[in-house]
């Protein structure tokens, strides 16, 4: 199967917390894949497809966490989701590039 997605996957292994749009309940996962415009996460909570989220990233690589303000669920399947990044703020866009140029050093 040849790949052909625009940005590049990078493996990591991430504490993410996220929740639904619409829902002010928090749950829990781990990412363990990341691009420039999405990540893959493994939770024990389910979404759905086309489910609007919001994700904030644990990254304590650069000292400070990374919030999605704005995501949409992509795929689920077998306790995996993907997610889409819609929108970011100016500052947690800088840090999602320092992130990724630090995951791919490691």
């Amino acid at each position: 199967m040849i790949e052909c997605r625009e940005y590049p996957r990078i493996p990591v292994d991430m504490q993410v917390f996220f929740s639904s749009a619409n829902k002010t309940e928090i749950l829990e996962g781990t990412m363990f894949d990341l691009s420039a415009r999405g990540c893959a996460v493994t939770s024990v909570s389910s979404v759905q497809p086309g489910s609007a989220v919001k994700i904030l990233i644990r990254a304590t690589d650069l000292g400070s966490s990374i919030t999605i303000k704005s995501a949409a669920v992509r795929w689920s399947e077998g306790g995996e989701f993907g997610v889409e990044f819609l929108g970011l703020s100016e500052m947690d866009q800088r840090r999602l590039c320092r992130l990724l140029q630090v995951a791919t050093t490691h």
